[in-house]
């Protein structure tokens, strides 16, 4: 008992210290309520579960390994059910039983399946819910104040301000002015409405704001089917490193996401949804959705972005144009283009993953001197010598004096050469996405031209 008093005693304090100075006496005593409350049942549930303890043996349980980058995201998505009160434990990374009890009730919170398993929606949904709640600080205490569902209710809330339809357009009352003529005498009859304001308020959100919501939220969809194709493959070289390349950049995204919904939310007073459909994405849509990959030209101030476009070339060849655009020429956006076929891709993947690798061992080794080294060129036959008549693409690894570390796509034509350079993550992203894309073209290359005996073969 003297544990519950101290227990209770502690809360009220931290409460009282962390409560807004503009909150009125019944968020206050709302507030008093719920910590007592949730003190008592939690001591409650402590005497049970150590009553419990003390009849049951522990019995020891292997964890299934788990990689550095998926435990890192495991680890985000524990402490955002503490955060809603979804007790997960210690946030470690690791999905045992009590984070599938967590998602379980988080699930149930929002009248969803109940799967013990995040979907894409939810993961997306939990994470900027957590964001949002954060930076509306008091503002968000308040809400679960009032809240019969405490933090349930919030994001509730949340969920409806996401999914509710928007307002219609109310009809605009008209003011009529009727004459009648009859012969000698004139009638005139008015209709007059008094009061009335004619005005319709609606919100109608930016454009430009709603296009750049539509664009990041298609990135952040391919990003995600991405990420799912990677994390098919961690067994294969660099697949650690390149769903860490991927984890940052969704993070980055669905910031930008959330800082979009919070300023929607506050300067029109609705949420923003996706104008554009799910995507059910092919290999040229996904190229179209893709985050462009900057890029520089050394020694100038040169730089744009890297933009892959797939096709089928006349020959009935499957191809990726490697076009390197940028937004300072007047006169023509695409400044150079690289033809790749599916090979290519592979070697354009390998290079850059073997280039991630040589990254860390110079910053390990400290090493500053001005040094490159090839990791991939092709076609092979035309790589070893730079005449006339001989044009190949190298995947080039570099270190500068002062350590940093590079990747560059470097194009020789003869003993012309041009090479667009990139960070290492930059490459790794890129790295991901030709593996992506790699096996999405082929599956629609080959549904589209299989023949009657490749399907024989397929179905033995």
């Amino acid at each position: 008992m003297k544990i519950v008093k101290s227990t209770i005693l502690g809360l009220l304090s931290s409460a009282l210290i962390s409560t807004p100075s503009f909150a009125n006496d019944d968020f206050v005593k709302g507030l008093m309520g719920a910590v007592i409350g949730a003190a008592i049942a939690n001591s409650g549930n402590a005497t049970q579960n150590n009553n419990n303890t003390s009849r049951s043996t522990p019995q020891r349980s292997s964890r299934p390994a788990v990689s550095s980058a998926q435990r890192a995201e495991n680890k985000r998505v524990q402490e955002n059910l503490n955060y809603f009160g979804f007790n997960t434990g210690a946030p470690d990374g690791i999905f045992g039983r009590k984070t599938t009890d967590a998602i379980y009730k988080f699930q149930a919170c929002l009248n969803r399946p109940m799967t013990g398993k995040l979907d894409n929606f939810e993961k997306q949904f939990l994470d900027q819910s957590a964001f949002k709640a954060q930076a509306n600080g008091s503002a968000t205490l308040q809400i679960v104040a009032q809240s019969p569902n405490g933090y349930c209710g919030l994001l509730q809330k949340y969920l409806l301000d996401l999914t509710a339809p928007q307002p219609a357009a109310q009809p605009v009352p008209v003011v009529t002015t009727a004459t009648n003529n009859v012969e000698t005498q004139t009638t005139t009859s008015t209709t007059t409405i008094t009061n009335v304001d004619n005005s319709v308020n609606v919100n109608v959100i930016a454009s430009d704001v709603q296009a750049k919501f539509d664009r990041l939220s298609s990135e952040l969809a391919l990003l995600e089917q991405i990420e799912a194709h990677i994390k098919e493959k961690s067994d294969q070289a660099g697949g650690a490193n390149k769903l860490k390349a991927i984890s940052e950049r969704l993070a980055i995204l669905r910031s930008l996401i959330v800082d979009i919904e919070v300023e929607v939310d506050q300067k029109y007073g609705t949420p923003v949804r996706p104008t554009n459909g799910n995507l059910g994405i092919t290999a040229v849509k996904a190229s179209e959705v893709f985050p462009r990959v900057p890029y520089y030209i050394p020694g100038t101030s040169e730089e744009g972005e890297l933009w892959i476009k797939p096709y089928v070339s006349d020959a009935g060849i499957l191809s990726y144009d490697f076009n390197f655009t940028t937004q300072q020429s007047e006169f023509e956006t695409i400044q150079d283009k690289i033809v790749f076929v599916t090979e290519n891709l592979t070697s354009l993947e390998q290079g850059m993953v073997k280039i991630n690798g040589w990254s860390d061992t110079a910053q390990e080794k400290g090493v500053r001197k001005r040094y490159e080294k090839v990791a991939a060129c092709f076609p092979a036959t035309q790589c070893q010598e730079k005449v006339e008549g001989n044009s190949s693409t190298e995947i080039v690894f570099l270190i500068y004096e002062d350590g940093s570390t590079a990747a560059s796509i470097r194009r020789n034509k003869g003993r012309f050469a041009k090479g667009y350079n990139l960070s290492v993550e930059s490459g790794l992203l890129l790295a991901a996405y030709a593996s992506y894309m790699n096996e999405l073209g082929s599956k629609e290359f080959f549904a589209a031209t299989a023949t009657d005996a490749d399907l024989d073969d397929m179905f033995k």
